[in-house]
């Protein structure tokens, strides 16, 4: 692109009998660019390139994030790809950041200057349990408003894998529990567990009588995760959130119902 000091020059030394060629390295330019500004293009403005493919795909991501801001960029691109977008992934987080398309939300920015503790989990050794509430199942199952689903990862591998629960009552925890324990392979050593009711009593820590029978059946050691260190089960945190935007978010009835017998699969 000429600036109009060198639109002028070009013009000018044009009417001096100037080859094209000589202009264009008289002034360090390309001789298809000179060309075009001595056929009339305008400077200091920039042609129009080809359309921008991701144009006609912003207004849709701009209300899917507007009605959900915490919305996964890559169920978001999942949605698109079925609607006919055919750039990569990085593309479309580029264009998010570009526009400004995800709403800021103050609470999820990253808490700074905080400790973190590296935590060992040797091979073997626990299991982190923790419950997921997703909205809105199909009405056909009769579940009401909410779906229960009960989560359990390995802190080893972060391998993970989820059974959907009618509530979270005690015999359906039990019946979870086994389900999951047998799709990771086997029992680790420890259980980890929020402070659960069916589990611990919330204001002591201590395992409850009608739970301390299934840890006994199942030869394994309840840990209950000391209050207010959220990140100290954070390997079944992180399975809860793939579970609940990767998986829930992006199932049509059909394969909601037929997750509702397999349970939900996930991890390395």
């Amino acid at each position: 692109m000429l600036t109009r000091e060198e639109d002028i020059d070009a013009h000018a030394l044009r009417k001096q009998g100037w080859t094209i060629s000589a202009i264009a390295r008289h002034l360090g330019r390309d001789r298809k660019t000179i060309r075009a500004y001595l056929a009339g293009r305008e400077p200091g403005v920039r042609e129009a390139g080809a359309p921008d493919p991701f144009e006609k795909f912003a207004a849709y991501c701009g209300q899917r994030l507007a009605d959900d801001p915490h919305l996964w960029a890559m169920t978001l691109f999942d949605e698109l790809l079925q609607l006919g977008y055919d750039r990569s992934y990085p593309t479309l987080t580029r264009q998010l950041r570009a526009r400004g398309l995800r709403p800021a939300c103050e609470p999820c920015r990253p808490t700074k200057d905080r400790a973190v503790a590296i935590i060992e989990h040797p091979p073997g050794e626990e299991t982190q349990w923790d419950w997921v509430e997703l909205p809105d199942p199909p009405e056909h199952w009769g579940w009401g408003k909410t779906a229960h689903l009960l989560v359990g990862a390995l802190s080893h591998s972060g391998s993970w894998r989820g059974v959907l629960c009618e509530s979270e009552e005690q015999p359906h925890l039990i019946d979870g529990l086994d389900r999951v324990a047998r799709a990771l392979g086997g029992l680790s050593r420890d259980w980890r567990f929020d402070r659960m009711s069916t589990v611990v009593s919330p204001s002591t820590g201590k395992v409850s009588a009608s739970f301390a029978s299934v840890a006994k059946h199942y030869g394994v050691t309840v840990r209950p995760c000391p209050p207010r260190r959220g990140n100290r089960k954070g390997v079944v945190e992180k399975a809860n959130h793939v579970a609940a935007q990767r998986f829930w978010r992006a199932c049509q009835d059909f394969c909601v119902s037929d997750l509702g017998h397999r349970g939900f699969r996930g991890g390395r």
